[in-house]
């Protein structure tokens, strides 16, 4: 068995899944239940989804000592043109309570922070949407280099009950062979799929948690301005009950004690009896 070729790592029992968000976020979430996912290429990291690309170039110069097997490995893999552009919406959470990172996206005007039981806002979503793929983002480039060098190492030979060698001459020797072929079209979805959920180091403090949903043929797709552009995005929307919120807290703006009565007051007339909570790190604007 080759097992699972995308390994993430899930989130624990019993934590606490954190939603950042601004005021018309947090609006559409408690009033109708209601997330919004972002195509994957216009989140806010420029470099998100090339940053693979250089672990992978480093994986195989490690693990492919014949250069033009390498080469041609990477321009039929990685690099080459997909049959079928598969496109992908990302809805992001974070393992962070109260993050001054975060805080600096969202506090610009009153945002908030919606603390989630996990097992529960999961199940919710799940019920609610066909989840591509979930789990937390990998920061660490350590990290990074092994799941791509299992894939490369370890996931294909199984696989295909041949050494990674062998394939590789396989496809040397006739760029058409099924084999050759079939180990490029897994190793692209693999990176297509982690391009996803590897980060730089640098943004680590994020502590993020990714939901990647597959645009279906009838899933609609909205638009809304941010920052002078149209940012495309899908609704991910839950079913009516209440949602399982643990906790609100308020980003660390001014203002804060009618934010805090505001939220308090939505979340009486809903019906919830989730706490709230002013973020502890204080901001000067």
């Amino acid at each position: 068995m080759a097992g699972r070729q995308v390994k993430l790592e899930h989130a624990e029992k019993g934590s606490i899944l954190y939603h950042y968000t601004k005021s018309n976020g947090i609006n559409g979430i408690i009033n109708h239940n209601c997330f919004w996912a972002t195509k994957s290429d216009f989140l806010n990291d420029p470099n998100e989804f090339s940053h693979i690309q250089g672990i992978i170039d480093t994986v195989c110069q490690e693990n492919i000592k014949n250069e033009s097997l390498k080469e041609m490995f990477l321009n039929d893999s990685v690099y080459a043109e997909r049959e079928k552009q598969r496109e992908y919406f990302v809805l992001s959470f974070s393992k962070c309570r109260d993050s001054i990172t975060m805080w600096s996206e969202f506090g610009n005007k009153t945002g908030y922070n919606i603390g989630f039981r996990s097992e529960e806002i999961i199940a919710r979503i799940e019920a609610a949407a066909e989840i591509a793929y979930h789990g937390l983002v990998v920061y660490n480039m350590k990290k990074q280099k092994q799941l791509i060098k299992r894939n490369l190492c370890s996931y294909l030979p199984n696989l295909l009950r041949m050494p990674l060698n062998d394939i590789l001459e396989a496809g040397a020797r006739n760029r058409q062979d099924n084999a050759y072929l079939k180990a490029c079209r897994k190793f692209q979805k693999m990176a297509e799929v982690y391009a996803m959920f590897f980060k730089q180091e640098g943004f680590c403090e994020e502590q993020e948690y990714r939901f990647i949903f597959k645009k279906q043929k009838d899933t609609a797709v909205y638009f809304r301005v941010k920052d002078g552009f149209m940012l495309p995005y899908i609704e991910i929307l839950l079913s009516s009950e209440n949602l399982p919120i643990e906790e609100i807290m308020i980003a660390p703006q001014n203002h804060i004690d009618l934010a805090k009565s505001g939220i308090e007051y939505m979340l009486h007339t809903k019906g919830y009896r989730a706490k709230t909570a002013l973020s502890n790190i204080k901001l000067r604007y």
